[in-house]
């Protein structure tokens, strides 16, 4: 079992917004958390004179964000903090440094790339190759109090099967509910093209049966958890991206039960990447909860 969790930090709002979150994660899961910032080898080589020391430090830059990080997880009660300095490519360098974390937690978009780019290419690649689950935390996001509890969406898939157990995991941490979202669309048409005996109905007997084979041993393991089961005539990526409106942690598998199986990453959940509200959590296999 993976015993820390992992943030990444370099310097941007957002992920100070991430050690908030990730903090409040290490507390309630008791685990030690971990602060990485990934410096380029460029940067490391400008060498910055520091107060009191005779010669200029190299990784001075790099130490200072990893201080304000710190300084800003220690406000957590009972929290083991430590921190590392990486030097080399961010998102490999990054992915070493995550290779014993239960959870990956970053912000949305850092100081790179462009401003009005909602996803980072360092969060989305983490996302698509990072073996533990990733939570990406947007810059407006807290620490979690929505009234919605945890949200989790359901399709059936090997990957959904994983994201519901991390979803009643964290509603059960939290003393919240969890909603299970099964959402559909015609595979073929939009409404107003479909044949006239096209039977939605028996579509949504389907969803909500796939709901609950999929929610039935992990509401036996997870007794104290509340469940709402809603199956939703949408595309997915806008329905789950509108639950998360009101939601403490939108989570979703890395892939669905559709595209390609050589990817990493599925559309639907790039796509809520790209639009949720809140923090998501991106599941693509063991997690602190699944033995």
């Amino acid at each position: 079992m993976s015993k820390l969790i992992v943030v990444g930090v370099d310097g941007s709002a957002q992920a100070l917004g991430a050690v908030d979150w990730a903090a409040a994660e290490a507390g309630r899961r008791h685990l030690p958390l971990r602060i990485v910032h990934i410096a380029v080898r460029w940067e490391y080589n400008v060498a910055i004179r520091e107060p009191g020391l005779e010669a200029p430090r190299p990784e001075a830059a790099g130490l200072a964000v990893l201080r304000i990080a710190e300084d800003r997880a220690r406000t957590f009660a009972s929290i083991d903090v430590g921190c590392r300095l990486g030097i080399g490519p961010i998102p490999v360098t990054l992915l070493q440094e995550a290779a014993d974390a239960a959870l990956l937690v970053l912000g949305s978009r850092g100081t790179g790339g462009f401003t009005r780019l909602l996803l980072g290419s360092v969060s989305r690649q983490m996302a698509e190759h990072a073996a533990c689950p990733v939570v990406i935390v947007p810059g407006n996001a807290g620490t979690g109090s929505g009234p919605s509890g945890i949200v989790v969406g359901v399709d059936g898939s090997e990957a959904s099967v994983d994201a519901v157990g991390f979803g009643f995991e964290e509603a059960s941490l939290r003393s919240v509910g969890l909603r299970a979202v099964h959402a559909w669309v015609h595979p073929a048409c939009p409404r107003e093209m479909r044949p006239v005996r096209y039977d939605t109905a028996a579509v949504a007997r389907e969803g909500a049966r796939l709901l609950s084979e999929s929610l039935a041993g992990w509401k036996a393991k997870y007794p104290d958890v509340p469940v709402d089961e809603e199956v939703i005539e949408g595309a997915p990526a806008s329905v789950l991206a509108d639950a998360s409106n009101d939601a403490e942690l939108l989570v979703v598998g890395a892939r669905g039960r559709g595209g390609f199986p050589t990817l990493r990453l599925g559309s639907v959940s790039h796509a809520v990447l790209h639009h949720a509200k809140g923090p998501v959590a991106v599941v693509r296999g063991p997690h602190p909860g699944r033995r």
